[in-house]
């Protein structure tokens, strides 16, 4: 049983410094049906199942396990119902940890990122013809720049509000937008 303790603990603290070191926290099992990985739509909020928490958990079991063998305790399944709580109540605290701080400020790439039909902004090269120019717009408080047509082949001068449309290969098709009152 020692030899077990010993290969969770040091086998979890050997993950964690390579997670920690390398950033690399991609193992996350939930049941999200869209389809998509990550933190699209469909999936609110961290996994429970983080790979953070896990080796948090694995970790602490091996090493309360480890302890309290070398303490002198001698009931195994003592050790081994003492080794298991504290590994789960270390992995419910990382979970803690990674949804209420970490998870929090996570600013990952989403889908919504990239749907920008509605979008209004302001030409800053106009378009010529069939041409194309470039309007600016404001995105999660930055302003971005992207390439543009117009839809129906019009010329649009520099300064005009548009509208994108739709986009196609990096390239938003916009018409221009006019305020109604």
């Amino acid at each position: 049983m020692m030899t077990m303790f010993l290969i969770c603990f040091f086998v979890g603290l050997v993950l964690t410094l390579l997670i920690t070191i390398f950033g690399v926290d991609s193992f996350e099992m939930h049941g999200d049906t869209s389809g998509a990985h990550g933190h699209g739509q469909g999936h609110i909020g961290p996994s429970w199942f983080n790979m953070s928490s896990l080796l948090a958990g694995v970790t602490v079991f091996g090493g309360v396990g480890y302890i309290l063998n070398k303490v002198g305790m001698t009931s195994g399944l003592l050790i081994l119902l003492f080794a298991v709580a504290a590994g789960l109540v270390m992995a419910w605290l990382f979970f803690l940890l990674y949804a209420k701080v970490i998870y929090k400020h996570d600013d990952s790439m989403k889908e919504s990122d990239f749907q920008l039909g509605g979008q209004l902004g302001k030409l800053t090269v106009p378009i010529i013809g069939k041409g194309m120019g470039e309007m600016v717009y404001v995105l999660q408080g930055t302003t971005r720049s992207i390439s543009v047509r117009s839809e129906n082949g019009e010329s649009l001068a520099k300064g005009t509000k548009v509208v994108i449309l739709n986009m196609s290969k990096g390239v938003a098709t916009v018409t221009a937008f006019s305020e109604y009152d």
